[in-house]
């Protein structure tokens, strides 16, 4: 009997992997995850399942087949934001000018909800820490800012008394004035001002 392979057919193996998704499961996914990201920016991490499945054009099937669990769409939607951030500070430690660079991310990341109203309504909630997507994506993020401060004040532009936890600080600080009824991005520029050496 002729085998398999002599006419012309892989033979299947048992440890082969997994086929790739389709083109639409990934479609869905990713729309999914960008309507929860809106969603929860909204109506906070409290809006209902059923409620981004009719925003996404899906079904509730849909969505619980990407995401088994509510905790498991919220830590996706922060993780992305989260990797969306980090990928452009990355890309801001090769800059010419690292003090501009730490500045222009400073007021990204202020902008941004670097002190993320979900990300702390997730883990008020849940009083728990995120998962392990949002806690690789906040890693990888601390690094390259922490890249950033470190270039910056090597440069001479950006206070030398400033660690990474004073630095969470002044995000913190800049972050509730950012969203202050007064507040807004002029005022977060005033705080980034404060951090350069004169």
């Amino acid at each position: 009997m002729a085998s398999n392979i002599k006419r012309g057919v892989r033979p299947v193996s048992s440890g082969m992997a997994k086929r790739a998704p389709r083109a639409d499961a990934v479609a869905n996914r990713a729309r999914i995850l960008d309507t929860a990201i809106a969603t929860f920016d909204e109506l906070g991490v409290s809006a209902p399942l059923d409620e981004i499945a009719r925003r996404a054009g899906v079904g509730a099937g849909t969505v619980h087949r990407h995401f088994p669990t509510k905790d498991a769409l919220i830590d996706a939607a922060i993780a992305q934001g989260v990797e969306d951030l980090a990928r452009q500070a990355k890309q801001l430690t090769r800059a010419s000018d690292p003090v501009e660079a730490f500045c222009a991310f400073f007021e990204t990341m202020i902008s941004r909800g670097a002190a993320s109203h979900a990300l702390a309504d997730r883990l008020g909630a849940a009083g728990r820490g995120a998962g392990p997507a949002v806690a690789q994506a906040v890693a990888e993020l601390r690094r390259s800012v922490a890249t950033l401060l470190r270039r910056a004040q090597r440069a001479g532009g950006i206070r030398a008394d400033i660690d990474a936890s004073g630095l969470d600080a002044m995000m913190a600080g800049a972050h509730a004035i950012h969203v202050h009824p007064a507040g807004g991005g002029h005022l977060v520029r005033l705080v980034c001002d404060a951090m350069r050496v004169r």
